[in-house]
């Protein structure tokens, strides 16, 4: 039985450089066989697409530009906020379990969430 394809996935599949049809077919085959659900995900690729999409992305990371013309304290600010709210989030808003996510104290934690607004 054929499954449908997630967006990603399906992407993934077109996108990568494939040497033979054979070696596509065997791909999709192992796919389908090791996807739990209705739908095949990234997570169900053969593990060398899945480390090539994952050199893909990061290169692609790489290139882009991080500096975006603000200031040292505003670049700064932007990365500090952002890093605070996954790991907040991470932590279900713990600021405890967060400062030791972070390996600092509770006390920046929560200095840092007023700062940026995030509590």
């Amino acid at each position: 039985m054929a499954r449908s394809w997630s967006d990603a996935a399906r992407a993934v599949l077109e996108a990568y450089p494939w040497t033979s049809a054979r070696d596509r077919a065997k791909a999709v085959e192992e796919a389908e066989l090791v996807s739990f659900g209705e739908l095949v995900e990234v997570d169900d690729l053969p593990l060398s697409l899945r480390q090539w999409h994952r050199r893909q992305r990061n290169q692609a990371t790489l290139t882009r530009p991080l500096w975006k013309g603000e200031s040292w304290r505003e670049a700064t600010e932007g990365f500090e906020k952002a890093i605070l709210l996954q790991a907040l989030q991470a932590n279900d808003g713990n600021l405890a379990a967060t400062a030791r996510a972070l390996k600092t104290t509770r006390r920046v934690v929560a200095y840092k969430s007023r700062k940026y607004g995030l509590v």
